[in-house]
């Protein structure tokens, strides 16, 4: 029983982070620049919900692998939006390319965070059941 304390416990703080990550989709609906975009961003916030849901019941290996590849769809999605590359740009006719927002900042790391911690606890899942295989 005392194993299970802990894994309980890293199950609900990333369900809280998938919480957050709704909350940053939803704040950067007033960011959104078209239709499209918002009813896009929207869709992200209740996927993010319901990977929390899901990891504050039951934290199976399918909502792990979810969480894990919609995080790095999330890093992805937020690195490739037009200015918001870290790197310099090459002098260009135009205005240049505004730098990441906080918010966008804030939204890819917590997005990194949650891919990390589901690699690990995939990790881990998978171990345990070739180990007992053996």
């Amino acid at each position: 029983m005392a194993g299970r304390i802990p894994a309980v416990l890293g199950r609900r703080v990333c369900a809280v982070l998938a919480a957050v990550s709704a909350v940053l989709h939803l704040t950067m609906l007033g960011h959104a620049s078209s239709a499209v975009l918002a009813v896009l961003i929207a869709a992200m916030a209740l996927t993010c919900l319901f990977c929390g849901y899901e990891l504050w019941r039951a934290g199976s290996p399918r909502i792990w692998c979810l969480v894990g590849v919609m995080s790095l769809a999330m890093v992805a999605a937020h690195l490739s939006l037009p200015g918001h590359q870290h790197a310099e740009q090459p002098a260009a006719p135009g205005p240049p390319a505004e730098p990441m927002s906080m918010l966008m900042g804030l939204a890819t790391t917590v997005s990194l965070v949650e891919a990390v911690i589901a690699a690990a606890v995939l990790w881990v899942l998978t171990r345990r059941r070739a180990a007992g295989l053996v």
